[in-house]
């Protein structure tokens, strides 16, 4: 929260001191610290000052350069004043210029740093931060202090977002202004006299920009401006270019060639323009001051003027900055001060640059920021409150809008290709050393047929078999002979505790699939079914675990294909699985819980048998390979066998067509993954698992999916009340970057076995973002 430092100096004067320095620190409306003090008088501040004012003027008349010759078609360094000052005192050259503006700030910062003064100085820089926006509001009505540069005093360099105002002691509020709904920031400029100056520049700044409905009016007559001033729609700003002048308290502006006003023959007019909601004055002219005493009488919220005669260029160089940075967001006084600075970077051209300009306002005034220009309905604190409700309240109703629609399987086709694009992006795990693939090639197939003899699998059977691995998978269907050597086949297989057959369970609802037999006298506890379940879109994403077979069903195992060779694997280890109840099995420390039938994105799932997610492993080659030709050949390294799964099956797109299924992975209907690698992986993920605390993958209760999907709702109604005061192109910046940290919120879960909602969550913050834009839209135009 900005505070506000209120420094009265009423009575008093700089030649004769002040001995009654009252000074307030506010933060809101809350009085932080109040201290008392005085200045010592200083006739050498004031000597110096009008010295400092002779130098300028003169530098003035000397078109801007105390030595180089005028160019005459040039008018940037022509003053906007009505007439210069004639007086006969020499006057120096840049040099002295330099010394006597040094000089004067020396004087300046000595007297604020005073015995007398130092109990307020004190006061301030130990409440304030240096960080903190803070603005330091001078009530005098002492000519010398309203023109002395108080941006110069050293407390402004230590504190960065500091800047300062002046006020009368007497200056009070007497209008209570209307709320008036605005599109946009509606100024009346009015250009006066134009002789030697050039308005064009700064009637660009203010067209130039899109949140400004520009009026203007050349060279007006009073009863012009007075019927402008009258608008019922009113004005926020009010803006003047041309000539003007001040003498002591009293100011006029050139309005034309022929006519000079001062600010009392426009008091009514004003007056009605105060009350339809008046927030500015800018009078880009020269000295300014003198308007100021009856704009103060008015009630006018806040005046910006310049204190001496100002050249073009310079008048120019401070709207322009002032403007933009007040507009993009900037508060008012930080782009007050922004604007400073940057006529200070052009003062080795335009003498004291940074001096002219000076807000003049009521002490205890809130200037208005530009949202509030743009919304001065939204500026009302119960407005404001009741208008982010209805953001907020839509992005709610926006989050029930979509749960309801995942709710009834929508979003499901959406969600699932997401999760697949979520699978691939995952960085490669490498192969799982415990297991080996031993395939038949469509090389292998021209050469010894299909289907392979019974003989040559018994024969790649033994010459694994005596490299001692831990279990060997035979991933091929043997329900008939395949002759020569069935019967050599059969005893190995039937005498084999190590190896696992395979069978296939039959489906009651599909006539497509009737099963297939073990080969005879398998014991069931050496049986694996090979059944796996594909989602609607024909994608493998789940792990089909255990399920009971009906009684006429061919393959009579309840057990995997996978979970057998994972289960014999892990017994050789002293790990048995142990059944807690129908939807957990407990393996060592590694509980599996089954999928349900809304599990993560799923809608009615069929969740026969025991599932889970399929967590495949990230890898182009999960286990290391070896042909069916080489075993044969007896070309098998023993180190890739011992102690290993050894998976033995067909590899042959073109021999085997039907054992390629698409998964997270595929591009389309090709490449698909043959049934093999399936198998492989669906084994790995039971091991990693269990041996290795690789995470399962795991879904929220549909209480959080809720939740987390209206997080991501009011964070789009967040982004449309952060972004109320800016620019709309800023709503879809903080969008896109809200999607990018919820997909990446969303794959660093998943590398930890997560999968969270990522489809219903963007949807809900985009939906809730533009139904909060334009509920926002429809209430600025109600």
């Amino acid at each position: 929260m900005k505070k506000v430092v209120s420094l009265r100096l009423a009575e008093g004067s700089v030649e004769k001191g002040f001995s009654n320095i009252v000074v307030k620190l506010y933060e809101g409306e809350k009085l932080l610290e109040e201290e008392v003090g005085s200045l010592p008088p200083n006739r050498e501040l004031v000597n110096s000052y009008q010295r400092w004012q002779w130098l300028y003027e003169d530098f003035i008349a000397h078109r801007g350069s105390f030595l180089d010759e005028f160019d005459g078609k040039s008018i940037d360094s022509l003053p906007r004043v009505l007439e210069f000052a004639q007086d006969s005192i020499e006057r120096g050259n840049q040099e002295s210029a330099t010394e006597l503006t040094a000089y004067l700030i020396e004087i300046l910062n000595k007297w604020l740093s005073s015995l007398e003064f130092q109990t307020i100085d004190q006061a301030l820089r130990t409440n304030i931060n240096t960080n903190e926006e803070v603005v330091l509001i001078i009530q005098t009505d002492d000519d010398i202090l309203r023109k002395l540069p108080w941006h110069e005093w050293n407390f402004f360099n230590k504190y960065t977002k500091a800047e300062f105002a002046l006020s009368l002691p007497k200056f009070s509020l007497k209008v209570k202004q209307k709320s008036l709904t605005r599109k946009k920031v509606r100024v009346l400029a009015i250009v006066g006299d134009c002789t030697n100056i050039n308005p064009e520049a700064d009637l660009s700044t203010l067209r130039n920009n899109k949140d400004v409905e520009l009026e203007i009016i050349f060279q007006p007559s009073r009863k012009q401006i007075c019927d402008y001033l009258r608008d019922k729609r009113g004005w926020d700003i009010l803006f003047y270019a041309g000539h003007s002048k001040s003498h002591a308290e009293r100011g006029w502006i050139s309005i034309n060639e022929k006519t000079k006003l001062e600010i009392s023959e426009l008091n009514s007019a004003l007056a009605v323009a105060i009350e339809n909601n008046l927030q500015l004055a800018i009078f880009n002219s020269c000295q300014g001051l003198g308007l100021v005493p009856q704009l103060e009488e008015l009630g006018i919220p806040q005046i910006i003027v310049m204190r001496e005669q100002v050249q073009n260029q310079v008048a120019q160089d401070f709207l322009a900055e002032f403007i933009s940075s007040f507009s993009s967001g900037k508060s008012f006084y930080c782009a007050m001060r922004e604007a400073r600075g940057r006529l200070k970077d052009i003062e080795d051209k335009y003498y004291c640059a940074s001096w002219l300009p000076v807000v003049c306002q009521h002490w205890s005034i809130k200037p208005p920021t530009w949202k509030d220009l743009c919304d001065p309905l939204l500026s009302s604190p119960s407005n404001l409150l009741f208008c982010q409700g209805t953001v907020i309240l839509s992005g709610f109703l926006v989050a029930i809008v979509v749960i309801g629609l995942r709710s009834f399987g929508i979003l499901q086709s959406l969600e699932l290709k997401a999760f697949d694009w979520l699978m691939k992006m995952r960085l490669n795990e490498g192969v799982d050393s415990r297991l080996l693939i031993v395939e038949a090639t469509e090389k292998d197939i021209n050469s010894l047929g299909y289907p392979i003899a019974d003989a040559k699998l018994a024969e790649a059977i033994e010459r694994v078999k005596q490299h001692q691995p831990s279990t060997i998978g035979l991933l091929i269907f043997r329900d008939r002979p395949v002759e020569p050597g069935h019967q050599e086949l059969l005893k190995i297989v039937q005498k084999n505790d190590s190896l696992i057959a395979l069978c296939s369970i039959k489906l009651a609802d599909d006539p497509n699939k009737p099963g297939f037999s073990p080969p005879p006298k398998v014991p069931e506890n050496r049986l694996g079914f090979s059944n796996i379940e594909l989602d609607t879109d024909g994608i493998l994403r789940r792990h089909l675990v255990f399920m009971n077979p009906d009684l006429n069903s061919p393959c009579a195992t309840r057990f995997s294909f996978s979970f057998q060779l994972a289960s014999h694997y892990l017994k050789s280890k002293g790990i048995k699985p142990e059944e807690r109840d129908s939807d957990s099995i407990k393996i060592g420390e590694t509980i599996i819980e089954r999928l349900h039938p809304d599990s993560g994105a799923y809608h009615q799932l069929d969740n026969r048998g025991f599932q889970l997610l399929l967590n495949y492993r990230a890898s182009e080659n999960i286990a290391p390979t070896i042909s069916f030709a080489d075993v044969l050949k007896n070309k098998l390294n023993p180190k890739l066998v011992k102690g290993r799964i050894v998976i033995i099956g067909i590899v042959a797109p073109v021999s085997n067509p039907t054992d390629y299924f698409s998964t997270p992975y595929s591009k389309g209907v090709l490449p698909q993954m043959s049934g093999v690698n399936i198998q492989v992986h669906m084994t790995s993920q039971i091991l990693s698992a269990v041996l290795d605390k690789r995470p399962l993958l795991w879904t929220w209760h549909k209480i959080g999916e809720g939740l987390w999907i209206v997080i991501w709702a009011f964070a789009g109604s967040g982004i449309v009340i952060t972004c109320s005061s800016k620019r709309s192109h800023y709503i879809s910046i903080y969008t896109s970057v809200s999607i990018f940290i919820l997909c990446l919120t969303c794959f660093v879960l998943l590398l930890q076995g997560g999968w969270i909602p990522l489809i219903p969550p963007i949807v809900s913050l985009a939906t809730s973002t533009i139904s909060g834009y334009f509920v926002l839209k429809h209430w600025r135009r109600s």
